[in-house]
């Protein structure tokens, strides 16, 4: 299994960037589809850039696959930074309120992606 450690190399660094990618990816999706569905109009424009930007995080998951990224980490690291992040865009974006558990999750996200790379 690649390890983060080995993902962070600079010969594999373009991996690690497009999973940053692919997170901000992800939570612009899941931004623009909550808005969406909160939206006081049927503006389906919110929608369709749900869907576009998840085609990207798409596109960039064959990337990441074609460029030796094994699948278990590069969706562990993925995941946890997902994790993370879709909390803080709430958080900014949609005024959210972070609660206890919110925290828990975020420190569970790091440990997991630590615990991954220990070799």
């Amino acid at each position: 299994m690649t390890t983060f450690t080995e993902i962070a190399k600079p010969s594999n660094r373009f991996i690690l960037y497009a999973i940053i990618l692919i997170t901000i990816f992800e939570a612009t999706g899941q931004l623009c589809l909550k808005k969406f569905k909160t939206a006081s109009t049927d503006s389906y424009s919110y929608f369709l850039l749900g869907i576009l930007f998840y085609i990207l995080v798409c596109g960039l998951l064959c990337y990441c696959y074609a460029h030796k990224g094994h699948l278990g980490s590069v969706n562990l690291i993925w995941s946890c930074m997902s994790i993370i992040f879709v909390i803080i865009v709430g958080y900014v974006f949609l005024q959210e309120t972070l609660k206890t558990h919110d925290f828990i999750a975020i420190f569970f996200a790091l440990l997991a992606i630590y615990f991954a790379n220990i070799d």
